[in-house]
């Protein structure tokens, strides 16, 4: 069957996507909301971001056409489909393998049980059950990539971490499952603060937060840390008629000036986090 004809019976609600078959992205999914994307490792960049140090920011450009189907074509950092380099543009098939850098990713038509099992498994491999944050060990893959984007192009990245001030006292008063919706919401409240530009927050231990910020200084990190402590502060927290006042400490350290090492900013923004409860709490310290 020719891509037009298979255009001609595609579905509105057939997602072409691609999934991550192999490589440090494994399991991603993405859907192509889009007529002309472009593949990458640079979130800035990239509408597709690949996260793999051997993907170049803007590796290749996946498009459809007026007459129908989409077609890949390299930018310059090597290509393949189906292990065949690209010289040129390509059509791309149902089930075929895009090679870029370590990475392999497997294009798609699909139908909407296959689009919705795969986005599914995505977020039980890559998800925290409680907060639907990244699974730590993902958080740190990102947090790699990001770093390393950021020294190759001279640019800022921060880093928060965050701590639940009186989590203990909500577990003793009213038991260990209110404490899990508390740890839950104020999740769900860091993510929504973290949504675009290579942003990303993670579950660092039971009720402890870790989040990235490429791109932005300690200054406006700074920023973003007192909007997060002052919306965890205002929520509205009920469940089952009880209404605890969780509030949130955060420490905050940058590349370059507190390190250039996941390590080193991580014990920079960790030791911020006591300052900050040091000072009673509920506040925010560098």
């Amino acid at each position: 069957m020719s891509i037009v004809e298979r255009e001609d019976i595609i579905r509105a609600d057939e997602r072409p996507h691609l999934i991550v078959l192999r490589g440090p992205s494994l399991g991603d999914f993405f859907a192509l909301e889009g007529d002309d994307l472009v593949l990458g490792s640079d979130p800035f960049r990239a509408d597709i971001v690949v996260r793999d140090i051997e993907v170049s920011s803007k590796h290749a450009r996946i498009y459809r056409k007026s007459e129908g189907g989409y077609f890949i074509r390299d930018l310059g950092e090597g290509t393949a489909v189906n292990e065949e380099v690209l010289g040129g543009e390509r059509a791309l098939s149902d089930g075929d393998r895009i090679f870029l850098g370590d990475s392999v990713l497997e294009f798609s038509y699909g139908d909407p049980v296959k689009a919705d099992f795969h986005g599914a498994l995505h977020r039980l491999i890559s998800r925290d059950y409680l907060t639907g944050l990244l699974v730590k060990n993902r958080f740190d893959e990102e947090f790699e990539h990001r770093l390393e984007s950021m020294v190759n192009e001279g640019r800022p990245l921060s880093v928060l971490m965050g701590d639940i001030d009186n989590l203990k006292k909500v577990n003793d008063a009213h038991g260990h499952l209110l404490g899990e919706f508390v740890v839950g919401e104020i999740g769900r409240i860091i993510g929504g603060l973290h949504d675009g530009g290579g942003r990303q927050a993670t579950r660092f231990g039971g009720d402890e937060y870790q989040t990235i910020l490429p791109g932005l200084s300690k200054e406006e990190a700074l920023e973003v840390a007192e909007e997060i402590r002052r919306r965890v502060e205002d929520h509205a927290y009920e469940r089952e008629g009880v209404s605890p006042s969780p509030t949130l400490s955060l420490g905050v350290a940058s590349y370059p000036e507190d390190g250039a090492t996941r390590a080193a900013l991580t014990r920079a923004a960790d030791e911020a986090l006591y300052r900050a409860k040091r000072a009673g709490g509920n506040t925010v310290s560098e």
